[in-house]
């Protein structure tokens, strides 16, 4: 750990808070009020035990759902009761936030990193287009075409990536930022951009 750093427990707390005032379907709600509800729905546990939630979005104006949203090991029982499909891959990633829109048939993850001072997220960010990859596996081994594709992105707490180090973090992460960008993985910070999700 690096001198003056929080560390250890205190990251982990700072990052999940992060996380829970970053929740999607909470921040639709709030946001998007008229346009959109968020009704709790239940999922069979049928591939793996997840106290994750699971949330249908719905479009106020005609009644008709959207898409689900959820998190972490739930996204592996939507999997196998939505789309019949078992996990592809040799690990089970726990994703912070999962938008499945039916309407474009697309997975949109978002992985949230929370940071206050340098360390090894800096490398850990660069793995994220594999980790589309890894997640797009599991649609491709459906039979009947089109097959969802899935987009990734990376929310980002603005206080250290932009304005950390007085400022200078947004010109230092400016590679970072720039080549998940040419891996076509989608960056906020501390919002989100509905319309990316396609609300």
């Amino acid at each position: 750990m690096k001198s003056g750093g929080v560390g250890g427990a205190n990251t982990n707390k700072n990052g999940l808070k992060f996380e829970e005032n970053t929740d999607l379907s909470a921040r639709i709600t709030r946001d998007l009020v008229g346009k959109i509800s968020v009704n709790q729905i239940s999922v069979e546990q049928s591939v793996i035990p997840s106290k994750s939630l699971v949330f249908e979005v719905i479009d106020v104006m005609d009644n008709h759902v959207i898409g689900l949203i959820t998190k972490q090991y739930q996204f592996y029982n939507v999997l196998k009761n939505i789309y019949g499909i078992d996990n592809q891959n040799n690990k089970r990633w726990k994703p912070d936030e999962v938008f499945f829109n039916f309407d474009t048939n697309t997975v949109f993850i978002v992985e949230k990193k929370w940071q206050q001072g340098p360390g090894s997220v800096d490398e850990k960010i660069f793995g994220f287009v594999n980790k589309r990859r890894l997640y797009q596996n599991n649609f491709n081994k459906l039979i009947d075409e089109p097959k969802p594709a899935v987009e990734f992105s990376a929310l980002f707490n603005k206080s250290w990536w932009i304005d950390g180090a007085n400022g200078r973090n947004m010109r230092q992460y400016a590679d970072y930022f720039d080549n998940l960008r040419i891996d076509g993985v989608k960056i906020f910070f501390d919002e989100y951009d509905y319309w990316w999700f396609g609300l």
